[in-house]
């Protein structure tokens, strides 16, 4: 389990070598200039610095500008910031995983950049090529392109930057080959490198990097010393992303020397930074380490539940990184088209063009018969209309493609992180059998029929919900109004959820008058108040209740009310939830959180009945959420 800790930190410093830490503060002020910014070099270069600026950590939104970078370059003939925004967009690519487009833009960055006497876009072209191949398990092809840029790093015009992403990629590529003696010429290179111009936070990570590599070759105190320099150097930085690293990789030296008390403190500060800045990739790292420290302390009721965490983290990680890809490949896929089509209209105005000076050279030679030229007048007119026509009918449909890759993009979403919760449950239970069978636990065992009922449950009711969601999606569903007593509706929704709320101690109350009705569709209704009340079971703790309520309002409309008395939400949750595209992570209240699919679902059948939804929660003091319908006539 050391070793595969060993491998697991020299992957995560060689892939950190290149990393710049994304800040609001400089996007911001980058935004705030493009905006201000006409079509020049200027915003060529703005337009750079912004892809470059969130190319390691927001890839799929540094795509975006990279893309308009690209075009505006070609569009005024400007080299230099295409290069740059070549060699930019490469590397966005490269994060996504999309190793063969990477490589094209990175080898069309390197002809540009020979045709304009650039070294330093030669080396930098080289040097991301040769990441590409490392990413890609081809060493002798990554090596090939280090050595290449290795010729010219020193070159007048090569910036400090290209040099040590360099330096420390091909120290890192070394080590991965076991040539650990050149591994360790080139990091203490770009270690010298960071010190005399002053980068401390380069610094810091080269001083990392010698650490780990270190602690591969199992010299533990010079590994640790290393490590400690590196943390001290960090600390008065700020810079939480390389703190969080380091102090990883000194809790792995420790754990192997066996002192786990700091192991476990220096991990709990890592978790903690990982967790206030949102690295995620941090925080799986810290999970894996607090089980194998927990694991080394025989507690292994802890290591589990920290293995546990590790895994959950690890498939949402999976999930996005998937999600960035197919993101990346539908840009790519988008921008073709794009392209495709305004080559298409120019070719349309170019032929336009050429009628319409046909047309004038005809009038000018028929300027004595009235009647030619009336003909001629008449066949502009059409061909006109003709263009407004074909332009209206391409903008609709470029309308209409892109709401449906949006609603395809938000169910392909809804759909991979719901459906990955009842599959890992059914695979947790899975794991506690066993887990049971070796402590011989029989009352643990008792419980599992339980856990795989619920989960059932579950799955049953998303499958219901994006079945729904489907068809209401299609406009497939039909409305058929009738009128609907109040008493009833409340009466068949407990019934289905009474064994719920009866295993979890949770107490139905009703209210309701019962000449009361409304006027809606049965199925709708029905399924709205399911959600609503499956969503508050859910949410509700032991002991809690549950209310259903009706009253009929002034004028001609009935609310439905579900209220709990669950731990509420946050102003900021309700309106998220209240949002036409839903809330854009994962909604928690308490331990349990949900992505609002069944909420989606609610409001678009509401609006298909003409009534509404509303929502009102305080932290701690429970949920209501209520529906609007219209009232059913009296003895209609």
């Amino acid at each position: 389990m050391q070793r595969l800790f060993f491998s697991f930190f020299l992957l995560c410093v060689a892939c950190t070598c290149t990393t710049v830490v994304a800040q609001t503060a400089p996007e911001t002020n980058l935004l705030r200039q493009l905006r201000a910014q006409p079509s020049d070099t200027g915003r060529v270069r703005l337009l750079n610095a912004l892809c470059y600026e969130l190319h390691d950590n927001a890839p799929t939104r540094a795509l975006r500008y990279g893309e308009q970078s690209v075009a505006l370059a070609r569009s005024i003939q400007d080299q230099r910031g295409l290069l740059r925004g070549l060699l930019n967009l490469g590397s966005c690519y490269a994060n996504l995983a999309d190793g063969p487009y990477a490589l094209q833009l990175q080898q069309e960055a390197l002809r540009l950049a020979r045709q304009l006497n650039d070294p330093d876009g030669i080396v930098r072209s080289y040097a991301s090529m040769g990441g590409v191949y490392h990413e890609r398990n081809d060493t002798a092809a990554a090596l090939l392109n280090y050595r290449r840029a290795l010729e010219l790093a020193y070159e007048p015009g090569v910036r400090v930057r290209t040099q040590l992403m360099l330096f420390g990629n091909l120290g890192n590529l070394y080590f991965y080959l076991r040539r650990r003696p050149e591994g360790l010429v080139f990091i203490r290179r770009a270690l010298q490198l960071s010190r005399r111009t002053g980068d401390r936070a380069g610094e810091s990570l080269y001083l990392a990097d010698l650490g780990s590599f270190y602690l591969q070759m199992d010299q533990l105190e010079t590994a640790e010393g290393l490590l400690r320099q590196a943390v001290t150097l960090v600390e008065t930085l700020n810079h939480h992303r390389f703190e969080a690293g380091h102090l990883e990789l000194l809790a792995t030296v420790l754990l192997v020397k066996g002192e786990l008390d700091e192991a476990e403190e220096l991990t709990r500060r890592a978790l903690g930074l990982a967790r206030r800045i949102n690295y995620q990739e941090r925080v799986l790292d810290a999970y894996n380490l607090m089980a194998e420290i927990n694991a080394s302390r025989n507690r292994f009721e802890q290591a589990f539940e920290w293995q546990s965490r590790f895994r959950d983290l690890n498939d949402s990680l999976n999930s996005r990184s998937r999600v960035q890809t197919l993101t990346a490949l539908q840009t790519r896929f988008e921008t073709a088209e794009k392209e495709s089509q305004i080559r298409q209209l120019m070719e349309r105005s170019r032929s336009a063009q050429q009628r319409t000076r046909a047309l004038w050279g005809t009038i000018a030679a028929l300027l004595l018969g009235l009647g030619g030229v009336g003909l001629l007048y008449v066949k502009l007119r059409r061909s006109r209309a003709a263009l407004a026509a074909n332009h209206r009918f391409l903008e609709e449909a470029s309308r209409e493609l892109r709401q449906l890759a949006a609603s395809k993009d938000r169910l392909y979403a809804i759909v991979a992180h719901d459906l990955r919760g009842p599959v890992t449950s059914f695979a947790g239970v899975t794991e506690l059998i066993d887990f049971y069978l070796k402590r011989g636990d029989e009352q643990g065992l008792r419980r599992l029929p339980d856990l795989v009922r619920q989960s059932a449950h579950q799955l049953n009711h998303l499958l219901d919900n994006l079945l729904n969601w489907a068809v209401s999606q299609t406009g497939e569903l039909a409305f058929r109004p009738e009128r609907l007593p109040i008493d009833a509706l409340f009466s068949q929704t407990g019934q289905l959820y009474a064994n719920t709320a009866e295993a979890k101690q949770i107490t139905l109350e009703f209210d309701a008058a019962q000449d009361l009705a409304v006027w809606a569709d049965a199925h709708m209704t029905q399924t709205v108040l399911r959600n609503l009340v499956g969503n508050a079971l859910k949410f509700t703790p032991a002991g809690g209740t549950i209310c259903l309520s009706a009253e009929a309002l002034p004028g001609s409309g009935v609310r439905l009310s579900v209220t709990d008395t669950g731990p509420g939400m946050e102003a900021s949750q309700v309106a998220s939830l209240l949002t036409d595209a839903g809330p854009s992570a994962p909604l928690r209240r308490g331990p349990r959180s949900g992505t609002g699919l069944g909420l989606l679902l609610c409001r678009a059948f509401m609006q298909r009945q003409g009534g509404s939804l509303d929502i009102r929660s305080t932290p701690g003091q429970g949920t209501t959420v209520a529906i609007t319908l219209p009232a059913a006539r009296t003895g209609g």
